[in-house]
């Protein structure tokens, strides 16, 4: 569920779930909660100095803050503290039933409720346990939330942090989380795709406290027995073992209900969606058309933009015990899930995980096997080792038939770092297919024109090999972004063998603005889209841009109280370009370098005559997410827009254009419904007046009158069937009613993920496509694997 992306995009950037719950296990764990090697400087003898006034903003290292008792054992040389205890730990919130701090072994032990909470990041344990002078430590019955976004400000920070050191300590403490869900492992719940077949759904023990831990907790070893002896119990000044914490009064789910994704207080509010990761495999059902967001393109025809690799910055993770040393560690078991709710839509759980990280900060994580499931009716295998600092699946692979002839696997070597923040990624590749036929028909012969057709050639063995390349360098206030993609290694075949595009950009402060660039750009034989005449290449370009984005009419209030109708914000954008170009011309086999320069201005916006309410989502946070991220509010509107384009070349062509576009747009339904509750439908109708033409056929405006749509339609449940395309209407043209895209996608449609199966007739690409969705939330949720339910 893991793979590379197109061959001539930069390599993919994907994070999966697990490398983000490692990342605040090994930074909360290792880096900031227990660097505590002066914490026996910070601990006096005296028992007044650990009992500081509550006003005391924030304390070095360890400090005890409240306890119902608390006390110094000269003679072991040991704190303890008992009942409620509040301390600050390496600018950590602590919070736990009972602490011991050992000023000769350098040791902490913790149990009961232990939470740890600082700035977004949140974690709970039952017991926690580190040694600073042997480097080991161990925690039970984990579960926590991390946000990215902010982990390195709040784990690598001892300093205060505003979210939450200047609030009383009490009002930071949020409710212990026990397991609300259990599960029979003996029941064979899960379809079990890869193999085929049944499996159980997989459980955790509950922490102490909680129901029915009592049921479930193993008996300690030998080792834990002597040191529960030697700090005490580990509930003391807990509550009972059978009781229920504070803040858990729901009753406990079977697994029955759990297949039907009960409601249960999830403990979040607050839910809004923010980004998406997505990945796909696409099948080897013709050429891959594979396009880039080019400096070079005159923006004319329509084409669906690319999905970007987005990242899952927020999640929740769950492990029975995770155990410490060093500068590794490992767990028996680790979960992660991107849902924000219990119980969740989409979780994974890795089995026999080892992380350990190297000197240069970069963690390898190890594990035997790892499955996702979906809707804890589904599971689906996934990767089983990565490296934090180098996202990338290690082993990528693709299909290409325009520059590789087919199937072609790569591997990502570990990233070349340049400074302190600039990155050299390569990926060597081998094309298999043409290895196999031993042919190759994706270049020119040797000596002819690279405009010339490509011509069959028996295949060298340097024909076999490519690479990769992809080098991001910040530069201050400017960034430099370049990207090469040689599909033979054979000095014959480099010359149509060699695709790269450059990219210098500065942004820029311009009044009213949104966002604002200029750039230098390079390329060589870079790929563009030109709607009816497909796919065109331009064989070098040079030069400079400037872009910019401006949103009109900007509302002050909620768009949900506005009323109707009336106009959406007007998204304009605008850039003028001049630069030398070498391609070829209209019509010919022939090329030509010309000094070309261009400017274009584009406005669109929607008036929304009619707008229906999301569902109300005050009592329940789950209301209207039952299959998309975000609430669907019905409504019908007219989206329209205008653009102007002009370009002149050194041969004194030009070309100009002036396109004005609109159709209607409506949503029915709110998709909450089992059957046919959502509806998407979208049309536009686009007629351009031309003067003059482009001598280049990268750019040459053929598609005058076009007629676009775009429909969505829920089946049953989740499952959302898609489609559009965009056809060629002008009876005057030689492509009239020629497709310059279409497709269509049957997909599996849940708050936190989607999972589609699509096909392009235009581009003969067919594919699964997964996407996960990233949440915002507040509160600390609640652990989403169910414990072990009693017979």
């Amino acid at each position: 569920m893991y793979l590379a992306g197109d061959p001539q995009r930069r390599l993919p950037e994907m994070l999966p779930l697990r490398i983000l719950t490692c990342q605040l296990v090994t930074a909360a764990c290792l880096s900031a909660l227990f660097a505590s090697a002066a914490l026996a400087r910070d601990i006096s003898g005296q028992p007044e100095a650990i009992n500081p006034p509550e006003t005391v903003e924030s304390a070095p290292n360890f400090a005890v803050i409240k306890a119902d008792q608390q006390g110094y054992d000269q003679q072991l040389g040991r704190l303890i503290a008992t009942g409620n205890v509040q301390a600050r730990l390496n600018g950590w919130l602590l919070f736990a039933d009972r602490v011991e701090v050992a000023e000769a072994s350098r040791s902490i032990y913790a149990s009961g409720q232990v939470q740890l909470i600082k700035g977004d990041q949140y974690l709970q344990a039952s017991s926690l346990r580190f040694s600073d002078w042997e480097g080991s430590g161990e925690l039970d019955d984990v579960y926590g939330v991390i946000e990215q976004d902010t982990l390195a400000r709040d784990v690598n920070s001892g300093e205060p942090n505003a979210k939450t050191d200047h609030q009383p300590l009490e009002a930071a403490r949020l409710p212990f989380a026990c397991p609300p869900l259990s599960a029979d492992p003996g029941n064979r719940t899960l379809v079990r795709v890869l193999p085929p077949g049944r499996t159980s759904l997989p459980t955790m023990p509950a922490p102490g406290g909680c129901p029915g831990s009592d049921l479930t907790r193993p008996a300690l070893p030998l080792n834990r027995a002597l040191e529960s002896v030697a700090f005490g119990p580990p509930q003391t000044g807990g509550p009972p073992a059978q009781a229920a914490p504070t803040g858990f009064g729901k009753p406990v789910i079977t697994a029955g209900e759990i297949e039907r994704l009960p409601e249960v207080d999830s403990r979040v509010s607050n839910v809004t969606f923010q980004q998406s990761w997505s990945t796909n495999i696409k099948l080897d059902l013709g050429a891959v058309i594979d396009t880039t967001d080019s400096l070079n393109s005159n923006g004319q025809g329509y084409r669906p933009p690319t999905n970007k690799a987005g990242t899952i910055s927020r999640i929740r993770f769950q492990g029975s015990q995770i155990k410490i040393r060093g500068n590794s560690w490992t767990a028996e078991q680790i979960a992660f899930t991107n849902d924000p709710f219990t119980p969740a839509a989409s979780w994974s759980l890795a089995r026999k995980v080892v992380a350990v990280m190297d000197s240069r900060g970069v963690t390898r994580i190890n594990s035997r096997s790892t499955q996702i499931l979906l809707d804890s009716k589904v599971s689906l295998p996934a990767i089983t080792n990565t490296t934090i600092g180098a996202e990338e699946a290690r082993f990528a692979w693709d299909t290409d038939k325009e520059d590789r002839d087919g199937f072609f696997i790569g591997y990502n070597l570990e990233p070349i770092k340049i400074g302190t923040q600039g990155s050299l990624q390569l990926q060597p590749q081998l094309n298999v297919q043409r290895a196999i036929e031993g042919r190759t028909s994706s270049y020119v012969l040797p000596g002819q024109s690279l405009a010339s057709p490509t011509s069959e050639q028996t295949a060298k063995l340097a024909d076999m090999f490519g690479l990769l390349a992809a080098l991001n360098l910040p530069m201050g206030w400017l960034s430099l972004n370049a990207e090469a993609s040689l599909s033979t290694l054979n000095p014959d075949n480099f010359r149509s063998g060699t695709r790269s595009t450059s990219r210098l950009t500065a942004p820029l402060s311009l009044p009213g603005h949104t966002s604002a660039n200029a750039d230098l750009f390079g390329s060589y034989r870079e790929r563009i889209y030109n709607g009816s005449l497909g796919l065109q290449t331009v064989v070098y370009s040079y030069g400079a841009n400037l872009a910019g984005n401006v949103l009109l009419n900007q509302p002050k209030a909620q768009a949900g109280s506005r009323k109707v109708p009336f106009f959406t914000p007007v998204n304009l954008n605008w850039a003028a370009q001049s630069g030398v170009y070498e391609a070829t011309l209209f019509g010919t086999e022939t090329l030509d370098t010309l000094w070309r320069s261009y400017a274009n201005l584009a406005l669109g916006t929607t008036l929304q005559l009619w707008q229906g309410s999301a569902l109300d989502a005050s009592d329940d946070p789950k209301r209207g997410l039952r299959y998309a991220p975000t609430p669907v509010a019905p409504g019908l509107g007219i989206n329209f827009g205008v653009s102007g384009y002009a370009a002149s070349y050194s041969d004194g062509a030009n070309q100009s254009t002036l396109t004005l576009w609109g159709g209607p747009s409506f949503i029915l339904g709110q998709f909450d419904r089992p059957y046919f509750d959502y509806t998407r439908f979208s049309a536009s109708i686009a007629g351009t007046f031309l003067n003059g033409a482009s001598p280049f056929g990268f750019d040459r405006t053929v598609d005058l009158r076009t007629l676009s749509f775009q429909a969505a339609q829920q089946i049953y449940g989740p499952i959302v069937l898609e489609a559009g395309a965009t056809f060629n209407i002008d009876n005057g043209s030689e492509f009239y009613g020629d497709v310059s895209y279409s497709y269509v996608e049957l997909k599996l449609q849940r708050r936190s993920y989607e999972v589609g199966v699509y096909y392009s007739p235009y581009d003969g690409i067919g594919g699964i496509r997964v996407k996960l969705n990233d949440f915002n939330f507040t509160g600390s949720g609640t652990p989403f694997v169910p414990r072990p339910r009693s017979r």
